[in-house]
């Protein structure tokens, strides 16, 4: 019972533009959030980050003043234990409010050579610095 039209982007610059400028009533994206949420959650939820004309900003509009508090405490917390406390009340709150609906969790895998050492196992995988990787000479 829902009327729907389709606004398939021709590219990824089109996309872009349609969705940091909120020309649209709903998208899909995939929001990489980096290894601490300072970097990638904040740019989402906070009411200072809604720029229009700046993709993968907060342009779903939201602003909760709560929510901004929380996530500037989180930021700034050096304590493990309070900053996951302060990250579940966040998440409880949007999980309320709904600014973003969640449809799926995108999996990241890597396949590496068994002779390859030293392999990033950090929370930046393959962003890691590859510098220090090297392959392990087979014996013969």
């Amino acid at each position: 019972g829902i009327d729907v039209k389709i606004r398939p982007s021709p590219d990824f610059p089109t996309w872009a533009k349609r969705i940091s400028n909120w020309d649209f009533d709903v998208t899909a994206d995939g929001v990489f959030n980096w290894g601490d949420p300072v970097i990638g959650v904040n740019r989402t939820y906070l009411c200072n980050n809604i720029r229009k004309g700046v993709i993968w900003s907060n342009t779903q509009n939201y602003c909760n003043p709560q929510v901004d508090d929380i996530l500037t405490q989180a930021s700034m917390e050096v304590d493990t234990v309070k900053r996951k406390a302060l990250y579940a009340k966040f998440q409880k709150m949007v999980a309320d409010d709904l600014p973003v609906y969640w449809l799926f969790m995108t999996p990241f895998q890597t396949v590496y050579d068994k002779n390859l050492r030293n392999l990033p196992t950090s929370i930046w995988g393959l962003v890691s610095p590859w510098d220090e990787l090297y392959f392990e000479k087979q014996s013969k």
